[in-house]
């Protein structure tokens, strides 16, 4: 087991890049299919997907700073650059997420009835085995580099999944002549993302301020 807190760092990029080569793939499927299918669930949970991506990106920044040595400005590293990155993403998160609901609620509004293909279901139980599979790798990861951002990076890819089986039990359900069941499942999967970008929010700034604080004192 790896023990020196650079190399772990290090070690730990290796989470975001494989969370962001599963997003990249899931993204574009889910959209594609969200589309052409009228399926407004799926279209949700593809923008919910590109967020991710953003957020592992940054993630992946932040790991990559934080991993370098002291220097004159930082004295005790760059471990902070950690929370900084997060707080950048849940700012991402919340702009994707407030856009996708207006474009839901537009819709539920419009009145408008289109049939629904229930073959997207496929697409969002693929989704969930991929992701648990990720969530899986980022788990074990994390525990192996002691690693508070990839503990939270693996809840995210759980709960992504989770969020892809209710796509396609909103599928199918919208494909029996209920589309309103498909328009709330994209609500509900929006206040997900909503909530989970204030979640992140206040967990980076509260570890930030904690830093603030303490240097002022």
């Amino acid at each position: 087991m790896t023990q020196d807190p650079i190399e772990n760092l290090k070690l730990a990029k290796r989470g975001p890049i494989v969370s962001i080569m599963a997003y990249l793939l899931l993204s574009i499927a889910k959209l594609l299919a969200g589309y052409l299918l009228n399926a407004s669930s799926l279209i949700a949970d593809g923008f919910n997907n590109l967020s991710d991506i953003v957020g592992n990106i940054a993630l992946l920044i932040g790991l990559h700073l934080a991993s370098q040595p002291a220097d004159a400005n930082h004295k005790f590293g760059h471990w902070k650059i950690e929370d900084l990155s997060s707080l950048i993403t849940s700012f991402i998160m919340f702009i994707v997420g407030f856009q996708v609901l207006i474009q839901t609620i537009q819709s539920i509004f419009s009145g408008e009835q289109t049939p629904i293909d229930p073959i997207g279901a496929i697409v969002g139980i693929l989704s969930a085995l991929i992701m648990l599979g990720v969530y899986t790798f980022n788990k074990r990861l994390s525990k192996r580099v002691k690693s508070i951002a990839l503990v939270a990076a693996s809840k995210d890819n759980l709960s992504d999944a989770g969020t892809s089986l209710g796509t396609s039990v909103a599928i199918v359900a919208a494909s029996l002549k209920l589309p309103i069941i498909d328009r709330l499942a994209a609500l509900i999967i929006t206040f997900f993302i909503l909530k989970t970008s204030f979640d992140i929010f206040m967990e980076s700034a509260f570890r930030l301020s904690d830093v603030f604080y303490s240097r002022h004192l």
